[in-house]
């Protein structure tokens, strides 16, 4: 049977159920769909189309919503009674829009963030997961009553001992001793002294002593600790949690050093702005007992690109404003990671941290979360071109804060059939589509943003069995559905399921780039369209139907066993 859509007039969901019913001859029997209308299919299957008294036009999705990473399915998709349809995807994105900038080009201009480094660094951490367990008895021993209050601690632990790079008690104008190094975990420290150069609530800012000239000032640093405070501190941890706090000193260390800079090659085409490393999370001293990581910063720590307006490291010229424009961003970001490496050794009591796709698809929505503080807005807006250029403050923040979401997204809708929000790869369209995954399901959880990506951090399960316990439904048909949105969301009033509540990336995208990314290939009448698509991802066709005819799209897998993973979504749009 046919898979239906929620959301339809109970008429319609007459109609469609009805027509889901196969015939002795495998053909569902036809119905017609008004304009924004839809009907599904699950595994091979024919359905047949209507063209109405005036001709019709349809989109058709095909969706692999297999949730095993990496498993593909093959398909062929025959047509017969189609002609051209008559409306394009570009035209129906493009009326009313014209093609200049959301903001000032520059202030969107520069090299990408360089991914592959962090995808080393991710896949760094993770083999420091055999190390929880004596993490966990390193932090209880410093948590139980010492012996002079009359209890003992455990094993061999003194919970007297902090062995932290950033004591409590600092002040401006200290002098610590950090471990920069990004290569290595556990071993090779490389240990640069870094000067104290403001304190807030939430934060201490540091600057390498062996950064180049023609950096911060001291007000930039307390701008930084100030934004920190009561920016980036109240939205991450509001949204995924509050930070640990191993080393006790009730702040997160944010240095400025050189050494981020010297991750990023001469000429190279993308950079790295900042990292945080799971490694500084682990106790720095072992004893008889447990094991620990000996080059631990033990404490909560950021890395953050310094300025060098002379190019002095690798000849990459970073100026104070090139700096400033993209750390609050990255800061965000990496946040997340903090928050959630920490939280899953400490407080949640998982076993390992937390897969990579959704790991960095939470990052991004820290991002996401970061803009709609700083344009004033929020989700749920359906913000197209003409909100976001209402204000000089909402452009800035656009380009600032989201434009590497919109960049991530539009490389997963050029290649849709190719790409999944959970592969393994870490590529920028995998970021892409969990970033927008995330924020389809969290718009349609029934729960506020806070809520839906608490629950996701703070759980002991990872991946795909995280995302099904707290979005809590079906979860391959709300990947069908997020993947039907990309073709039809505010291009037809089709069911609320198909659309993306928070933004018209329709508008968005005809005017960052003069088009929307997702192509539709054309139906041949007669022919057959047939490919492989990836778990999460989808192919995408278009078709019309002559007036007073009817057409059939015979849909076939050559995977009987797996051949329900393929659902076919289709959507009159004429």
């Amino acid at each position: 049977m046919s898979r239906m859509f929620r959301g339809l007039s109970s008429a319609v969901v007459v109609a469609l159920v009805a027509s889901a019913c196969r015939s002795d001859s495998g053909v569902a029997p036809s119905a017609t769909l008004s304009l924004g209308e839809s009907r599904g299919a699950s595994g091979p299957q024919t359905l047949t189309l209507d063209g109405g008294s005036t001709g019709a036009d349809y989109y058709a999705v095909l969706v692999n919503t297999s949730q095993t990473s990496g498993a593909s399915e093959s398909y062929s998709l025959n047509a017969n009674g189609v002609v051209a349809p008559t409306t394009s995807f570009g035209s129906l994105g493009q009326a009313m829009l014209d093609r200049s900038g959301i903001g000032d080009a520059a202030s969107a201009a520069g090299p990408e963030r360089d991914r592959a480094f962090e995808a080393r660094l991710r896949a760094r951490e993770r083999t420091l997961v055999p190390r929880f367990p004596g993490a966990r008895a390193w932090r209880a021993a410093r948590s139980a009553p010492s012996a002079t209050t009359g209890a003992s601690a455990s094993r061999s632990f003194d919970p007297t001992r902090r062995d932290g790079a950033l004591p409590a008690g600092v002040q401006v104008g200290d002098i610590v001793s950090v471990n920069v190094n990004a290569d290595d975990a556990c071993t090779n420290p490389i240990y640069h002294p870094a000067r104290v150069v403001a304190i807030g609530t939430h934060g201490i800012v540091l600057n390498d002593t062996l950064n180049p000239s023609g950096g911060f000032t001291t007000a930039d640093f307390q701008r930084y600790a100030a934004r920190f405070d009561t920016l980036v501190y109240p939205i991450d941890s509001a949204a995924f949690g509050p930070p640990t706090d191993i080393d006790g000193n009730g702040h997160v260390g944010l240095i400025f050093t050189r050494a981020v800079n010297e991750l990023t090659p001469a000429n190279a085409d993308s950079y790295v702005g900042g990292f945080t490393f799971s490694r500084d999370l682990f106790p720095a001293k072992a004893t008889t007992d447990l094991g620990a990581c000996a080059a631990s910063n033990q404490g909560e720590f950021f890395y953050l690109i310094t300025p060098d307006p002379a190019g002095t490291i690798n000849g990459n010229r970073r100026t104070a404003g090139f700096v400033d424009t993209n750390t609050t961003a990255v800061i965000a970001h990496e946040f997340q990671h903090l928050i959630n490496g920490g939280r899953r050794i400490y407080v949640n009591g998982a076993s390992d941290f937390e897969a990579t796709w959704l790991d960095e698809g939470l990052a991004h929505i820290a991002e996401e979360l970061l803009f709609y503080r700083e344009a004033g807005l929020g989700p749920k807006q359906n913000l197209d071109t003409p909100l976001l250029r209402a204000s000089t403050q909402r452009r800035t923040a656009f380009n600032l804060d989201m434009l590497g979401n919109a960049g991530r997204y539009q490389s997963y809708l050029k290649a849709p059939s190719k790409s999944s929000p959970y592969a393994a790869n870490d590529s920028l369209s995998t970021r892409g589509a969990a970033w927008s995954l995330l924020r389809y399901l969290a718009d349609r959880s029934g729960r506020t943003d806070n809520a839906f990506f608490f629950a996701l951090v703070n759980s002991t399960a990872k991946g795909i069995p995280n995302l099904k316990t707290v979005y809590g439904a079906d979860l391959p048909g709300a990947v069908r559905d997020w993947n039907a949105s990309h073709a039809v969301d505010d291009i037809v009033s089709a069911a609320a399921e198909l659309q993306q509540p928070s933004w018209n990336w329709h508008s968005i995208y005809v005017t960052l780039s003069g088009a929307y990314p997702l192509t539709l290939a054309a139906l041949a009448n007669g022919g057959t369209a047939s490919g492989t698509i990836v778990a999460g991802g989808a192919a995408y066709y278009r078709l019309g139907v002559p007036a007073g005819g009817s057409a059939t799209l015979s849909l076939s897998d050559p995977s009987p066993t797996t051949a329900a993973n393929l659902q076919l979504v289709v959507v009159r749009t004429r």
